[in-house]
């Protein structure tokens, strides 16, 4: 923690300025980098300690730190704090790089099946499409497609997305971006979700220009009583949440607590995202069984299938489809066509299906030897998803377990890369069950890490 008390910061003084306290905060520290008396690299005070030090609130401080983040001025560190960026920080891509010699467990990459040689196979044998490449896709042109998808997810016992419903779009973490801006309206609209959340909720609620409550929760879900008092302190537009399959923690919502949430979401008109990009198997009744009229599902093929295909597909809530399909074509007009025919026949083909049931047969090896390299720890693993949670032991802190199983070549998130601005981060870390990593060097990383736990430092970081 930074205990500097001349950090020039905490000279901030608001008295004398009319303008909102957030604005004022972000010019000091525009100027102060400008001067020179913050320079790249330097750590800002954390947010709870800077906003006593110049008496405003902590989320004073949050939205100040979250704008130039997103703004790429600041540069957020994981469990290490908010530093200025450098001048030629390059922009990041959601999606992570592969880094040489390093055993990737921080990403959650779709086992490796020998999906591109059949996807190339089924490429090849693809005719001409009987009406051409030559003109925009329209609703219809993706109609085929939306009809095998549907069959699809009722074939592997996904939640349910009619034909005439779906909504296609480049994936899932395109389709949250839709549907903020399909539904939220004013100029700094609410979202709600969980204190730990997966952090694409994160980067669609800054494309909108939301903000992101966090909420606790328990083993079922998020706390029913949290939920209502932020639904009457913020106006919140949405819940957001991962009903199925929680990540990072792998928690399903409980039906009771998902028929206590409805109720809430009823009372205050919240509407409900549920992103299912895992495609679990669900547990009767979903939201969307509940509440109907309020709950909105995505889904994609990248966690089953394959990443690379981008396909990702809304289900709409209950006679609500064109709103989310006026959004989709004001922002691209429709999937390419040869994507879509591509897609449509890998289904068709049974190509999909076979990929899927190799995927899921390797997925469960690969948690039954995580859970085999780890007995005897607080691990959270379901057969279903390609990560689990491990709640670290006594002498281990989240952010030095990082720094030792990095020095040893092996990458993984710590909980704070889950939590929102200023949240608390419980101390445990994320391991991603990479299937692109061959099954040696998979279980030399999980040996590593079985050792790491044995041997805690002798003395926590302070």
């Amino acid at each position: 923690m930074d205990t500097r008390s001349d950090h020039p910061l905490f000279a901030i003084r608001f008295e004398d300025d009319p303008r909102a306290k957030y604005v004022v905060l972000e010019a000091a520290i525009r100027a102060a980098i400008a001067r020179g008396e913050l320079a790249p690299g330097d750590r800002l005070p954390p947010v709870r300690d800077l906003a006593w030090r110049i008496g405003v609130t902590p989320g004073t401080v949050a939205r100040v730190y979250r704008a130039m983040t997103q703004g790429g001025v600041l540069d957020a560190a994981v469990g290490r704090g908010t530093f200025v960026a450098a001048p030629d920080r390059p922009v990041r891509g959601l999606a992570e790089i592969e880094v040489a010699g390093t055993v990737n467990m921080r990403t959650s990459q779709v086992m490796d099946v020998g999906q591109a040689a059949l996807i190339a196979e089924v490429m090849a044998d693809l005719g001409p499409n009987p009406d051409g490449y030559g003109t925009y896709p329209v609703r219809d042109s993706d109609r085929g497609l939306r009809e095998a998808l549907s069959r699809w997810l009722d074939d592997t016992n996904c939640q349910p997305i009619a034909a005439d419903d779906m909504v296609l779009t480049l994936g899932a973490q395109h389709g949250m971006v839709v549907l903020f801006q399909a539904l939220l309206t004013g100029p700094r609209p609410v979202v709600l979700t969980e204190a730990l959340c997966y952090p694409g909720f994160r980067h669609a609620a800054a494309l909108v220009h939301a903000d992101l409550r966090g909420l606790p929760y328990d083993a079922e879900g998020v706390l029913p009583d949290a939920l209502e008092r932020a639904a009457v302190q913020t106006g919140a537009q949405i819940f957001a949440t991962s009903a199925e399959a929680h990540n990072p923690t792998t928690i399903r919502t409980s039906p009771a607590r998902r028929a206590e949430i409805v109720s809430l979401c009823e009372r205050y008109n919240i509407q409900i995202l549920d992103d299912d990009c895992f495609a679990c198997v669900p547990v009767a009744p979903t939201y969307r069984d509940l509440a109907p009229d309020r709950t909105w599902m995505t889904t994609s093929l990248s966690k089953t299938i394959s990443p690379a295909l981008r396909m990702g597909m809304i289900g709409p809530a209950r006679g609500q489809a064109d709103r989310v399909v006026t959004a989709s074509q004001q922002q691209f007009f429709g999937l390419p066509r040869p994507q879509c025919d591509l897609v449509q026949a890998l289904i068709e083909t049974g190509t999909a299906k076979r990929i899927l049931t190799d995927v899921m047969r390797l997925q469960a090896d690969r948690v039954a030897r995580t859970r085999a390299a780890l007995a005897g720890y607080d691990l959270s693993a379901r057969d279903d998803l390609p990560f689990a949670w491990l709640r670290l032991p006594r002498g281990w802190r989240a952010s030095s377990f990082l720094r030792a199983a990095e020095a040893e070549n092996v990458m993984l998130k710590a909980a704070d890369e889950f939590a929102l601005v200023d949240g608390q981060a419980p101390n445990a870390v994320r391991i991603a069950l990479n299937g692109t990593l061959s099954d040696a060097r998979f279980d030399a990383a999980l040996s590593t890490l079985a050792r790491l736990l044995a041997n805690p430092p002798q003395e926590l970081d302070t």
